[in-house]
């Protein structure tokens, strides 16, 4: 599959002020919504941001290998049928 550029030529205004043209938001961003900003070899990468309204954990990476460990019972069972 192609993927079709799409680009657009805007004016920085006074205090580094751009606005993106509705042919390139739309359907990506949303109004008073959130962009992550990224500079990546000399170019700026947009990309949206969805907030979260409630607190989300971060798990440890230990956090997470217990909570996928096998008990032995199980990894017997997946041993026999080949799939560990």
């Amino acid at each position: 599959m192609q993927q079709i550029i799409t680009e657009d030529i805007v004016k920085l205004q006074p205090k580094w002020l751009l606005t993106l043209p509705r042919r390139l938001r739309e359907g990506i961003f949303e109004e008073n919504g959130y962009v992550r900003v990224k500079k990546v070899k000399g170019r700026l990468i947009l990309e949206p941001v969805r907030i979260l309204s409630y607190p989300v954990r971060r798990y440890t990476e230990e956090e997470v290998n217990n909570f996928f460990a096998l008990d032995e019972e199980d990894s017997k069972k997946l041993r026999k049928k080949g799939l560990i």
